[in-house]
């Protein structure tokens, strides 16, 4: 029991930087004599609610900010035209964090799997939306950034009486405030061969669960990728490799997802049906929803992961 009193003891300090209290590592001895294994107790502290808002303020902290040659105030007033806001983004200084559909801490703990040094590597960016990931990347010297995303942008608000020009790419947009040389493309997933090209790594962030058929899709970005996929999502809180699947008729399915699927179940489609040679889950984070899921049981919170499959 020793040995498992020292495994808590370091998982306390890794994911809430302190040691436990009396009451914590009582609670945690008893669910590993009680069945429990010590994986299950580290997941179980690192998604706790204390490491959550601990890590979220560290990833909030960092420093990203992208360079333009354009003025402050130039980038401000063309930050101001854009309605349609999905991504965090700063350039020169100038944050766009204004009524997000994400946050600059969401992308920063997304980021965390994306290797800092990018020299001579290649990328595609699946569901780019606004272009974070691509101009990050960008960043860290990648030779070669492709995004694509089969979003109608004049119709991404729901709201049928804009035009193309009253919500256009916002890619686009802050490409040229960048004098970026990141390529877009609008795209099905479905058909990213048609790129006819190959990439070291691809981004596939929060895009898996509106996917009707994930597992096709990941087989053809398995058939385009030379080293590894990058993947975030909502997912099942079990150990299970189960997945949940909203019927064609479903509200829930218009609004939220297709299908969720435990991080089990995303590690085998990746290992036995995708020819990925490893794959893990980097990181869990706990997330509120707007209402009652079916898949969530009910409850008015569930988990995001962060994963890494590799050839």
């Amino acid at each position: 029991m020793s040995q498992t009193r020292n495994e808590i003891f370091n998982y306390y300090r890794r994911f809430l930087e302190r040691e436990p209290d009396d009451s914590g590592l009582s609670f945690y001895l008893k669910k590993v004599k009680d069945g429990s294994s010590l994986e299950e107790i580290k997941n179980e502290i690192n998604s706790s609610e204390e490491s959550q808002i601990l890590k979220m303020k560290k990833f909030n902290n960092k420093i990203f900010d992208l360079h333009s040659n354009q003025s402050k105030e130039e980038i401000q007033k063309t930050f101001q035209k854009i309605t349609r806001r999905y991504h965090w983004i700063s350039v020169n200084g100038v944050e766009l964090s204004d009524e997000l559909m994400t946050s600059k801490a969401y992308q920063m703990w997304i980021s965390q799997s994306i290797p800092e040094d990018l020299t001579d590597k290649t990328i595609l960016d699946i569901g780019c939306s606004d272009g974070f990931y691509s101009f990050l990347c960008e960043s860290r010297n990648a030779k070669d950034v492709t995004a694509i995303d089969f979003e109608s942008f004049e119709t991404w608000s729901h709201d049928d009486t804009l035009s193309n020009k009253d919500n256009p790419n916002n890619l686009e947009i802050i490409k040229n405030l960048l004098d970026s040389k990141v390529k877009y493309h609008k795209l099905d997933v479905y058909d990213v061969q048609k790129l006819n090209q190959t990439f070291d790594f691809v981004l596939m962030y929060g895009v898996y669960y509106h996917l009707y058929d994930f597992v096709l899709a990941l087989q053809k970005i398995s058939d385009v990728v030379t080293d590894s996929v990058f993947l975030s999502g909502h997912i099942l809180d079990t150990d299970e490799p189960i997945m949940y699947y909203y019927g064609p008729d479903s509200s829930v399915k218009r609004n939220f997802s297709s299908i969720v699927g435990s991080s089990n179940c995303l590690i085998n489609i990746a290992l036995k049906m995708c020819n990925f040679k490893t794959a893990e889950c980097v990181d869990i984070i706990t997330t509120d929803y707007d209402s009652n899921l079916s898949h969530n049981n009910g409850l008015t919170k569930g988990k995001i992961g962060l994963f890494k499959f590799s050839k």
